[in-house]
C-alpha cells in the first residue's frame, strides 16, 4: 500500500504555525477487481470560505497546496464553499499550482453572489455532477444545491436565492437522481462519492433535502451488486457543509463529514489557527486510510464552542471487505 511519510507530511503543513498531524487508522472498503490497480492518494479540503466574512484565505489554501506539492497525490478535490467569483485570483493561482487532475464540488455558498455556471467557469468545472474512474475505483461528484419552490418544483441555487427555510434547501434534482442510479448500475469498481451537504450523520436534521432518496439509491445499488457478487458497491461518502469532524457507518457504507479548512460557526465564525485538510489513500486490496490534522482556535473560544466543535480532521483507516455472491 502507498503510504504517507508522516514526517514529510508534517513539515509541509504550516499556516501561522504547524498543525498537529494525528496517527493513521484504516477502514475496510470493497477490494478492486482490477488486480493491477495502484493505490490512489487524494488531497482533500472543504469549506475554505474565501471572502465569506471578508477574510482572505490565501494563507490557508497555500498551506494546503504546499502539502499537496510535497505529497504528489493522484488528484485533489475541494468539497464546496470554496471561493467567490470575484477576488479569488490568488486562491485559483494557488489551486492551479498542482498540474494533476483537480476536482470541485459545488457548495451552497459558492452561489451566494452568482450562478452555478459563473463559479463553474472560474473553476474550469465542466458539469455540476459527473463521475470518473481511476486505478480501480469509481468516483462520483454530486450537486445537492437545489431548493424546493412553493409549487414543489426544484430550482438551482443562484445568487443566494434559496432563502432561510431549512426544510426547502439541500435537494438533488430528479435528473441527477436518475443519472446516479444508472451510473451506479454501470460501475465496475468500488464507488467513492463526494458531495457538499450531508445525507447522513448531520446535526442539521431539517436541512437534508431529499437525502432519503439518495440513501435509498445507495442501498439498492449495493444490494444488487452484492447479489451479483460484484465489488462495485458504494464504499464511502465524503461530505462538507457542517464544519464538523464526523464518521458514521450505515448499511456497510462509510460516511465522513470533513471539517472546514477555516472555522467553526455558531452565531459568528470561530476561526482555526491553522488550515485543516487531509489526504485520503485508497488501497485497491481493500483499505481506506485518512491522514488528518489538528489545530486550535485562533482566538479564545467559549466552553460551549470548544465542547461542540472539534478543531481537527481525524485520521482514520478502514479495511475493505471482499464481497461474494449471495445467490
Amino acid at each position: 500500500m502507498q503510504s504517507i511519510n508522516r514526517r514529510k507530511f508534517i513539515t509541509g503543513a504550516t499556516l501561522t504555525g504547524s498543525a498537529i498531524f494525528l496517527p493513521q487508522y484504516s477502514f475496510a472498503i470493497p477490494a478492486s477487481a482490477n488486480k493491477h490497480a495502484k493505490a490512489v492518494k487524494i488531497g482533500m479540503i472543504s469549506d475554505l470560505h474565501h471572502l465569506q466574512f471578508g477574510q482572505d484565505e490565501e494563507k490557508r489554501i497555500t498551506a494546503f497546496m504546499d502539502a499537496v506539492m510535497k505529497e504528489s497525490p493522484d488528484f485533489i478535490i475541494q468539497c464546496g464553499d470554496f471561493c467567490r467569483p470575484v477576488g479569488s485570483d490568488a486562491i485559483m493561482r494557488q489551486w492551479n499550482r498542482f498540474k494533476g487532475p483537480k476536482h470541485h464540488v459545488l457548495g451552497n455558498h459558492d452561489m451566494d453572489v452568482c450562478s452555478k455556471e459563473t463559479i463553474m467557469k472560474l473553476w474550469g468545472m465542466q458539469a455540476p455532477y459527473y463521475s470518473f474512474d481511476m486505478n480501480g475505483f469509481h468516483f462520483i461528484i454530486m450537486d445537492r444545491n437545489y431548493f424546493k419552490k412553493e409549487d414543489g418544483s426544484l430550482a438551482d441555487y443562484d445568487a443566494g436565492n434559496w432563502g432561510n427555510t431549512a426544510s426547502t434547501r439541500s435537494f438533488t434534482n430528479q435528473a441527477q437522481l436518475d443519472w446516479l442510479k444508472a451510473d451506479l448500475a454501470a460501475a465496475t469498481n468500488p464507488v467513492i462519492v463526494f458531495m457538499h451537504q450531508p445525507v447522513f450523520i448531520s446535526d442539521f436534521f431539517q436541512e437534508i433535502g431529499n437525502a432519503g432518496e439518495i440513501l435509498s439509491i445507495f442501498d439498492n445499488a449495493n444490494l444488487v451488486a452484492g447479489e451479483q457478487g460484484k465489488n462495485s458497491r458504494v464504499a464511502a461518502v465524503f461530505m462538507g457543509h457542517d464544519h464538523d469532524d464526523r464518521y458514521g457507518e450505515r448499511n456497510g457504507v462509510h460516511y465522513f463529514i470533513l471539517n472546514s479548512a477555516s472555522y467553526a460557526y455558531r452565531g459568528k465564525p470561530w476561526f482555526y489557527k491553522d488550515c485543516l485538510y487531509s489526504f485520503l489513500i485508497l488501497d485497491p486490496a481493500g483499505k481506506l486510510s485518512i491522514m488528518g490534522c489538528e489545530s486550535s482556535f485562533a482566538a479564545e473560544a467559549p466552553a460551549n464552542i470548544r465542547a461542540l466543535f472539534p478543531t481537527k480532521i481525524s485520521s482514520r483507516s478502514l479495511p475493505l471487505p471482499v464481497y461474494t455472491t449471495t445467490k
